[in-house]
């Protein structure tokens, strides 16, 4: 779709003369300066009654007041969104470190599972007597080669022994 601007800008395409002509320092899209006239000042009326000074000032502050309630009141709201947000972001992060924690404990008890399986394998007698005989070398006891000792008769002898070591020794020093 062409307009009639068209047709000119590309028929005067070469010619600058023709753009400059029709320039008008008269025809802006800037709003005309209008300058304040002294007879007209700036009034409130409400409900067809002026309003004083002192009214203007007690509303002026009030809608302060108002904005700055409300300007509070969004930014404490911000405030505990974040901090809401921070707080899922920490939840999150410590629920990972538990349930790592977690499957790094069920592993170390299958682990540990596993080997007291191999442990109780290992210490059946049969498996100890195995080991002693190939590995070791040693042989089994003989029923001739047990000897059984009585408690109260070695503490006896150690007692007659040791009065007997002490005798001697008295008798050395005496000399």
């Amino acid at each position: 779709m062409t307009n009639a601007n068209d047709f000119r800008k590309y028929s005067y395409a070469a010619d600058t003369t023709y753009l400059i002509e029709s320039f008008s320092y008269t025809r802006g899209s800037h709003a005309p300066k209008l300058e304040p006239q002294e007879d007209e000042r700036l009034k409130v009326r409400e409900g067809g009654k002026l309003k004083s000074k002192k009214q203007l000032r007690a509303e002026q502050k009030s809608a302060f007041i108002k904005a700055i309630t409300v300007v509070s009141v969004a930014v404490i709201s911000l405030l505990m969104i974040g901090m809401s947000l921070h707080s899922f972001a920490l939840k999150n992060e410590l629920t990972r470190e538990i349930q790592k924690t977690q499957t790094s404990i069920a592993l170390a008890e299958s682990e540990n599972i596993s080997l007291q399986s191999q442990l109780d394998a290992l210490v059946s007698i049969s498996t100890i007597d195995k080991y002693a005989v190939e590995q070791l070398n040693m042989t089994k006891v003989k029923s001739n080669q047990i000897r059984y000792i009585s408690v109260e008769d070695f503490k006896n002898h150690r007692e007659a022994q040791l009065n007997k070591d002490n005798q001697q020794k008295s008798n050395k020093n005496n000399n």
